[in-house]
C-alpha cells in the first residue's frame, strides 16, 4: 500500500474514533414532560432551586419565591443537554452599556449562555453551553 493512503487511512479511522467516544460515555435520556424538582448541591446555591415543569417543547421554571419564567427549550442532538431560552429574553445592545460592561457581557456572551447537562439518571451539572469545562454548579433531578 501507498505509504500517503495509510497516513489518510489512520487519520479517517482516529477521527472518526473521536467523534463516536461522546456516544458512547454519555448515557442520558432527554427528559420527557413532566414536573421535576432541580436542587443544587452546594449550600450557597440552594437559593438557586427550581422546580422545571416540561410540556414538548415548552418549559416554565418556579423558584422558591414563587416567581414563574417561560420558554423554549433548545436540546442538543445528544439529550443530555438542554438550554432553557426564555420568551421574554431581550438581546444586549452595545449602545446600553458603558464600556467596561461591554466588554464583560461580550465575554459572557461568548460563554454562549448557561446550559444543563444531565450527567446521569438522576444528576445535573450547570455549565456554559460555549465552554463546557466551567461548571458553575451541580445538583439532582427528581422527578415529581
Amino acid at each position: 500500500m501507498n505509504r500517503q493512503l495509510i497516513v489518510k487511512l489512520l487519520v479517517t479511522i482516529s477521527l472518526l474514533a473521536f467523534q463516536a467516544i461522546p456516544s458512547f460515555s454519555q448515557d442520558c435520556q432527554r427528559l420527557s414532560d413532566g414536573k421535576y424538582e432541580f436542587k443544587h448541591i452546594a449550600k450557597e446555591l440552594r437559593i438557586s432551586d427550581f422546580t422545571l415543569i416540561i410540556s414538548g417543547e415548552r418549559y416554565t421554571v418556579i423558584t422558591k419565591s414563587r416567581a414563574k419564567s417561560k420558554g423554549k427549550i433548545e436540546w442538543w442532538p445528544d439529550n443530555c443537554m438542554f438550554k432553557l431560552v426564555e420568551d421574554n429574553q431581550v438581546p444586549i445592545t452595545e449602545n446600553q452599556l458603558n464600556s467596561n460592561d461591554t466588554i464583560l457581557a461580550k465575554t459572557l456572551l461568548s460563554f454562549g449562555g448557561s446550559c444543563y447537562e444531565i450527567t446521569g439518571r438522576k444528576k445535573f451539572r450547570l455549565t456554559y453551553c460555549g465552554n463546557l469545562h466551567i461548571t458553575k454548579s451541580e445538583g439532582r433531578i427528581t422527578k415529581r
